[in-house]
C-alpha cells in the first residue's frame, strides 16, 4: 500500500491538470506560456482540461492556428520555423515555439472558417438529435409508451437544446470576428 502511495505521489508530481476556462484562445495560449515559464509543459488536451508534464523551466511561445487540412507539408513548414506541433485537432492546432522562434502570423479569415466549420458541425448533430426526439416521441405516443423511450426522448432533445445555445454562442464569436474584421 505504501510503495502504491508513493507511485502516485511521482506520477502526480510530474503531472497537473489545469482548466481551459479562457475569454479568449489568446489568453489561454498566454496562460501555457505562464505554466511553461515555470516547468510545466502541455502534453494533452483533455476537452475542458489540459494536462500539463514537468519539466526544464523554459519560456516556450504558444500559438493557436486555425487550419482544417493541415498537412505535413505544414507541419514541416512550422517545424522549420521553430514551432512544433503539440496538437492538431479536427478545427485547430496548438503550436509550441521555442524562446526564439519566428513570431507567427495568423489570419482571421482561417479564424471565421474554423468558427463557420464548427456551427455547421454542430447545427448538424443538434438536428439529428432532435429527429431522433421525434422519432422516439412518435414511438413513445403511437407505438409503445416506455420509460426507456422517454429517457432517450429527454436526453436527446437536451443534448439537442444544448447544442443549440452553444451554437448561439458560436455564432456571436463569428460575429465579433467578422465586425473586428472589417
Amino acid at each position: 500500500m505504501l510503495l502504491r502511495s508513493l507511485w502516485v505521489v511521482k506520477v502526480m508530481s510530474k503531472y497537473k491538470v489545469i482548466h481551459t476556462f479562457a475569454l479568449t484562445n489568446k489568453r489561454l495560449m498566454r496562460k501555457l506560456e505562464r505554466y511553461s515559464a515555470k516547468g510545466w509543459h502541455f502534453k494533452k488536451f483533455l476537452g475542458f482540461l489540459v494536462l500539463l508534464e514537468k519539466g526544464e523551466r523554459t519560456h516556450y511561445k504558444y500559438e493557436l492556428v486555425y487550419d482544417k487540412k493541415f498537412d505535413v507539408e505544414r507541419q514541416d513548414f512550422y517545424r522549420f520555423n521553430g514551432w512544433e506541433v503539440v496538437r492538431n485537432g479536427i478545427f485547430w492546432q496548438i503550436l509550441r515555439g521555442e524562446p526564439t522562434a519566428i513570431t507567427l502570423y495568423t489570419d482571421n479569415l482561417s479564424e471565421e472558417y474554423m468558427w463557420l466549420y464548427r456551427i455547421r458541425f454542430n447545427a448538424k448533430i443538434m438536428l439529428g438529435c432532435i429527429l431522433i426526439a421525434l422519432v422516439a416521441h412518435i414511438i413513445n405516443e403511437f407505438l409503445m409508451a416506455s420509460e426507456v423511450i422517454d429517457f432517450i426522448l429527454g436526453m436527446f432533445f437536451g443534448f439537442g437544446l444544448g447544442l443549440g445555445a452553444v451554437n448561439i454562442a458560436f455564432f456571436i464569436k463569428y460575429l465579433f470576428l467578422k465586425r473586428r474584421k472589417d
